[in-house]
């Protein structure tokens, strides 16, 4: 009977191993998985926000006419807005010293990659506390850019509450359209906005 008992024992000590080993392990594969999905779900929450943001912000203000302000390019050099474009719209990218600053210098490299062989299709509206430091920081990050210094409350429409960077289209009425607020966790969404704007103005 002991010699029965002793294989018996044995076995079983090996099945509540095998189960004090394998339940934990299972529970947190469980674990993972639901973090994963989680994770998945959220991402696609994010980038849902994101979509909605710029839909119900180009609802808004597609068609919306855009203040005569004056934009400084240098000390001796100041334009009416009304002055600068052409006959044709323009891209305009628009920041503040206020919003995120590593945010909108890679928006500007971002810029000054995609629109390296036709810069004439944009314009640069920026502020900062003096002209000064425009100056400066134009020196330093927009050497190609055709850049302009505006009053901080220049415009006074609804994207600017979000306190981001952004673009829109200014077309020659001085109406606008293509408003789109770039993020730096979508840097590929941010690449196609700027390639199909950039389609749209070399029509």
């Amino acid at each position: 009977m002991k010699d029965i008992n002793k294989p018996l024992l044995i076995v079983l000590c090996v099945i509540i191993l095998f189960l004090c080993f394998y339940f934990p392990n299972k529970i947190m594969e469980v674990k993972h998985v639901h973090n994963s999905l989680s994770e998945f779900v959220a991402e696609i929450q994010m980038e849902e926000e994101f979509y909605q943001l710029n839909f119900d912000l180009n609802n808004k203000m597609t068609g919306l006419v855009v203040p005569d302000i004056f934009c400084t390019k240098s000390r001796n050099e100041r334009y009416l807005l009304s002055e600068i474009p052409e006959s044709r719209p323009l891209l305009i990218y628009r920041y503040s010293h206020k919003n995120c600053t590593p945010c909108y210098i890679e928006d500007l490299e971002m810029l000054q990659e995609e629109f390296s062989d036709s810069f004439d299709l944009l314009m640069v509206l920026c502020s900062y506390q003096t002209e000064r430091d425009f100056v400066i920081f134009k020196r330093l990050h927009q050497k190609k850019l055709p850049g302009y210094h505006i009053p901080i409350h220049a415009f006074d429409w609804i994207v600017e509450d979000y306190g981001n960077p952004y673009y829109f289209v200014l077309h020659p009425d001085m109406k606008i359209s293509h408003v789109y607020v770039p993020n730096k966790i979508y840097p590929e969404f941010n690449r196609q906005y700027l390639e199909g704007v950039k389609r749209f103005l070399s029509k």
